[in-house]
């Protein structure tokens, strides 16, 4: 009997121990703050999904039976592969700073019966010569630092 009481001692402080150190770890991180902990919401140029919402500083509308155009820049090696609305498009970029160029865009071949979003971002992406990012949107940005087409980022 004075072992059973003994063993159920230690298990009881095991336990209690236990629930200490785990109140203890949820108590320690909740109390000290993210070191990234702002209302600022940081998206990196590669490696985020950026949907088309502006070009030329006018509302994109997507048509009826159309899909969202969107960008996504791989650094890895230098890929860019996304939607232009009606087709899909992939390419190249070379980034130095707030400088960016893209390659010639391959696309597939299908008709749509609305290509002007298609048409005047391809064309944008033969214009950019910068970028920029200001919480959440992307803007590319022409030879007079002009956006020519503004994106925003969305979870893959």
């Amino acid at each position: 009997m004075l072992i059973e009481t003994a063993r159920l001692g230690i298990a009881a402080r095991a336990f209690v121990s236990a629930a200490l150190l785990a109140m203890a770890a949820c108590a320690s991180n909740e109390s000290q703050p993210s070191a990234h902990e702002s209302n600022e919401v940081i998206h990196e140029l590669a490696g985020t999904r950026w949907a088309l919402q502006q070009l030329d500083g006018k509302p994109v509308q997507i048509s009826e039976g159309g899909r969202e155009a969107y960008l996504y820049l791989n650094s890895a090696d230098g890929s860019v592969v996304g939607h232009a609305g009606c087709n899909r498009i992939s390419s190249t970029y070379k980034q130095n700073g707030a400088q960016i160029s893209f390659g010639d865009v391959i696309a597939t071949r299908m008709f749509c019966p609305d290509m002007s979003t298609e048409t005047a971002l391809l064309q944008a992406l033969k214009v950019a010569a910068g970028w920029r990012i200001n919480g959440s949107q992307l803007e590319l940005l022409d030879g007079q630092q002009t956006t020519v087409a503004r994106f925003e980022a969305r979870n893959l």
